[in-house]
């Protein structure tokens, strides 16, 4: 019985074409991207699952506040904070605190060639304890137990040792620091929100943090910590505050959180120790995932239920012989089983090929085959079995419930429910199109915005060289010479050194930073190290006061210059508040600063964040980065010049450089991805919505063409037929815009939220979707309509 369904089912099929056609390719589309979508939404939402005992770890956050007010939020904290919670908290069994720094660098000799590379940490000695990587080579206890020892990844021990065994060989910590190597882990899985070539001994970064006061005033470490089993987060987050009261002075500005480990990824915060990504965005694309497989399920619905006038004589036939409605709910039933095991075959195949494009795509290395994954049989069948149903059910009941008599008599009652349902599924389709061509279109506005607002500083045609790493006494004397040269090349408008450079956090963040005398806790700060000349040469504007003198070492020293974020932070406006001095933190014994400007604010990173307060401290020694601001004419001879007289002064350095503006773009190259990814699964849907478009025209068109003879033959022109026949595709479009704009809007706006500063949201982004599904839909109807008006009337009456 089976057999004969399958059978009748695959000769309709191949009798409908058109339909068979349009409900493959539309489910085949709508199964790929959501197989896709899924793939790299398990990528995102496994960071951090392959670590022991993972639901127990928890990373302990700092946030800051001013006068009850929110700042910062941080994934930074100080640095004692897990150590006195394992010691203390009956709840906590153990934790572990990593310290990033950004400018540090290994190197290592090895004949004539010189390696060098960053992505380094320094952790504590239970790193391997605490976390679930692999070491290849090493006891885990006992690798980072010593000073100076440093543990390297597969991949940096086979670049630089290749077969030998690198266990014992030493590398230069930029190139003050000897390290010995007495391990090798296997490279980081790339779920992983650790992301390091090498770790590194913490101890001595801890010895010189307590030896110079920092160890309750600087934020500069990430800490962990491992709950005992069946122990409540929120029972353990209820003591913090305590911890606080207990160790730090400016107590009511700073409160701390518990993240679990699982969660870092995907809500990160300022200051991470990798690139973050954003649940949001996952949630955006299951949502296009999800529409774009119920687009195509509807068509299936809204085709099926239209033809009900072709297959209406071969139900009535089946009755008179004796079907029953229960075997007619089966053969239509197996026409939606055939019709998704044909498309889930095509799926499997497609996915396959272009799962290496879509890794090209996304930028994303994704690691799980899917085919091994027993979540993906569970989700494709999942989906082959909605699928099977959602789309055949419906139709399976209206078409097995026509009464012999009425269809064999060439009359069938339409169902206004059925009609109705048709409508309202159409209706989704169209809302669905409106909300992503807008979604699409709020996404990349908001990355234009971001790219051409202005920054509060000129990074223009601006040449970042990065510091020499390896350095002795006569590093400075170098250092001057090197600019000095650099400067008197004609194509160098200026040169000038600094901690940190827009693109990348500022150097520090210090807490409890206040104006003498005055009252309270203070807040946190950005502390960052510039020449006197890095203020003109990124003309950044200053709004008060002057900037540091020229060859006034020792003045400039003892004085600051603080952005406009500071002023109100300390509660002045900028003209007000010169000439008072800076405490809270000490620099080269050092303990007031007095402040001589104040700048506009300016960004340093993208402006998915707000600008915070900053401080400004001067240094003329060499420092991390060189700007060099150069002209566009002979740029490759101008690079080339100062790379010769970087490596003649820098001899054991290699001269690794960058354009400013382009780092800049780079943050926002997450963004880009994901509108990218917006863009391409919106465009499929609407594909999709097209196909199903395409086939109800021509299906309704088809059933009303006695109608259009019957006009044509009283008088009517094509026009008019045109008209009337678009008027009943332009209504749901219209309806479904009043509908969707509203959720657009909301959608748009709550989005928006994820960024500082956003774009104005302007009238045309919610015009201009509903225009280009309106343009669409008549492409896509309009052809079809004007090849049934100009039928002749004959051929559609001569059997009348």
């Amino acid at each position: 019985m089976f057999k004969n369904y399958l059978k009748i089912a695959f000769r309709n099929l191949l009798r409908n074409k058109l339909f068979s056609a349009l409900n493959i390719l539309g489910l085949v589309i709508g199964m790929v991207a959501c197989l896709l979508i899924l793939q790299y939404v398990q990528l995102e939402t496994s960071y951090d699952a392959f670590h022991k005992d993972v639901e127990n770890v928890y990373r302990v956050r700092c946030n800051d506040y001013q006068n009850d007010r929110l700042v910062a939020e941080n994934a930074k904290n100080y640095m004692s904070v897990g150590k006195i919670m394992a010691q203390d908290y009956p709840e906590v069994r153990n934790s572990v605190v990593i310290f990033q720094r950004r400018q540090a660098m290994l190197a290592y000799q090895k004949g004539n060639k010189r390696f060098k590379d960053k992505d380094l940490y320094f952790v504590a000695d239970n790193f391997f304890d605490f976390f679930s990587f692999n070491l290849l080579q090493g006891n885990p206890k006992k690798v980072l137990k010593a000073p100076k020892s440093v543990v390297l990844t597969e991949k940096m021990a086979e670049k630089y040792f290749g077969n030998e065994n690198p266990i014992g060989k030493t590398l230069e910590l930029n190139g003050k620091e000897s390290f010995t190597v007495t391990g090798v882990v296997q490279n980081p899985p790339v779920n992983s929100h650790l992301q390091f070539n090498f770790l590194l001994s913490i101890h001595d970064v801890l010895k010189e943090y307590k030896e110079k006061d920092r160890e309750w005033t600087w934020t500069n470490f990430h800490v962990y910590v491992t709950l005992k089993p069946g122990m409540k987060p929120e029972k353990v987050e209820a003591k913090l505050p305590a911890l606080v009261q207990k160790n730090i002075k400016h107590a009511n500005t700073v409160k701390m959180r518990l993240q679990p480990l699982q969660d870092i990824h995907l809500n990160g915060y300022k200051s991470e120790l990798s690139p973050s990504g954003d649940a949001q965005s996952i949630y955006l694309l299951l949502t296009i995932a999800l529409f774009i497989l119920v687009i195509a399920w509807i068509n299936y619905v809204n085709l099926a239920t239209a033809r009900a006038t072709d297959r209406a004589r071969e139900v009535g036939i089946r009755k008179v012989v004796g079907a029953y409605r229960q075997q007619l709910i089966v053969q239509f039933l197996g026409e939606a089983f055939l019709i998704n095991l044909l498309a889930g075959a095509l799926t499997i195949l497609f996915s396959d090929l272009l799962m290496p494009v879509f890794e090209r795509f996304t930028g994303k290395d994704l690691p799980f085959n899917l085919w091994q994954q027993p979540s993906f049989w569970f989700i494709f069948g999942g989906m082959f079995v909605l699928g099977v149903l959602f789309s055949g059910l419906y139709p399976a009941f209206v078409l097995s419930g026509f009464k012999p008599v009425t269809v064999l008599k060439g009359k069938i009652i339409r169902s206004r429910q059925g009609i109705v349902l048709r409508k309202g599924l159409t209706l989704f389709q169209f809302m669905a199109s409106i909300i992503l061509i807008g979604g699409t279109l709020f996404v990349y506005q908001q990355l234009s915005f971001m790219r051409n607002k202005d920054l509060g500083l000129n990074i223009s045609q601006t040449l970042i060289v990065e510091a020499p790493r390896n350095g002795d006494s006569t590093l400075q004397v170098r250092y001057n010479s090197f600019k000095q040269k650099v400067q008197q090349l004609a194509q160098v408008k200026s040169f000038v050194g600094s901690s940190s450079i827009p693109s990348e956090g500022f150097s520090a963040g210090v807490t409890g930073v206040k104006l003498k005398g005055q009252r309270g806790d203070g807040s946190l700060q950005s502390v960052t190290w510039i020449d006197e000349k890095y203020i003109p040469a990124y003309e950044m504007k200053i709004i008060a006061g002057r900037n540091f003198a020229a060859n006034a070492t020792a003045e400039n020293e003892k004085n600051v210059i603080i952005n406009e974020s500071s002023a109100k932070l300390f509660g002045y406006r900028p003209q007000d508040i010169l000439g008072k001095q800076v405490t809270g933190y000490g620099l080269n014994g050092i303990k007031a600063f007095t402040i001589v400007g104040v700048v506009k604010d300016f960004n340093q990173l993208s402006l998915k964040k707000s600008t915070g307060a900053a401080v400004m401290h001067y240094n003329k020694d060499a420092m991390d980065y060189y700007s060099i601001k150069v002209s566009v004419a002979n740029m490759q001879q101008t690079i080339a010049t100062i790379k010769k007289e970087y490596l003649e002064m820098f001899p054991k350095n290699t001269f690794e450089y960058y354009f400013l503006d382009a780092a800049f773009d780079a943050q926002y190259k997450a963004d880009e991805r994901f509108g990218e990814m917006f863009a391409l699964f919106s465009g499929l849907a609407i594909l999709v919505a097209c196909l199903g478009l395409f086939g109800l025209a021509s299906f309704t068109l088809l059933q009303r063409t006695k109608e259009m003879g019957i006009r044509k033959v009283l008088g009517a022109s094509i026009d008019s037929l045109m008209i009337l026949l678009l008027k009943d595709f332009l209504k749901p479009i219209v309806l479904a815009g009043l509908l969707a704009l509203p959720l657009l809007y909301w959608g748009g706006t709550e989005w928006l939220k994820n960024y500082a500063y956003r774009m104005p949201v302007s009238w045309w982004l919610f015009v201009l979707p509903l225009l280009m599904v309106v343009l669409v839909a008549l492409l896509t109807v309009g052809f079809q309509t004007l090849k049934a008006t100009r039928h002749n009337p004959v051929e559609a009456l001569r059997y009348e």
